[in-house]
């Protein structure tokens, strides 16, 4: 699968919102509490997209088929309280990423990886950074087979416990 993808514009904000609603469904059963308390809403979208760190997917017809933000630097990674990160290096964070429902199964979740590995290494990174919660085993899966080391755990404000993931760029 060809990744067909861009910076998001306020035009795309529905779209956008309809895929963080699938995500947002499907986290649900997996207990834990990962999004189901409004986060992320429209609000938090419509500023990354002004901030122009909020990225679409889009399929063979240009729809959105998934969205992910990227950002350089994450606070709560400063101090792990379980593990080390891999390196020093300055990195890139991906956040609030999913997919569209009907796109599950496509290849759409690598291609999450491929947008971030290649606006990283664009963008001079050579350190990519994640946190997923422990109960999201789909993210995990995706961390690995993108070449992902889990490095411990950190806090996310207000006291989201979350695994922590970063891959070194060569």
């Amino acid at each position: 699968m060809e990744t067909n993808y861009r910076q998001a514009t306020h035009a795309d904000l529905e779209q956008i919102m309809a895929v963080i609603e699938d995500g947002r469904a499907f986290l649900k059963p997996q207990g834990g509490g990962q999004w189901q308390n409004g986060y992320p809403t429209s609000d938090d979208l419509a500023r990354d997209i002004e901030k122009g760190i909020c990225y679409v997917i889009l399929d063979e017809e240009g729809d959105v088929a998934a969205t992910l933000s990227l950002s350089y630097h994450e606070e709560d990674y400063d101090t792990l309280y379980e593990g080390k990160w891999l390196s020093d290096l300055p990195y890139m964070v991906m956040h609030r990423c999913a997919v569209k429902k009907e796109h599950y199964g496509q290849g759409y979740g690598n291609a999450l990886f491929v947008v971030f590995e290649t606006e990283a290494k664009r963008q001079g990174y050579r350190s990519m950074r994640i946190d997923t919660h422990q109960n999201n085993a789909v993210m995990r899966h995706l961390l690995e087979k993108n070449g992902f080391a889990f490095c411990g755990k950190a806090i996310l404000k207000p006291d989201k416990d979350r695994m922590v993931f970063e891959k070194v760029l060569g």
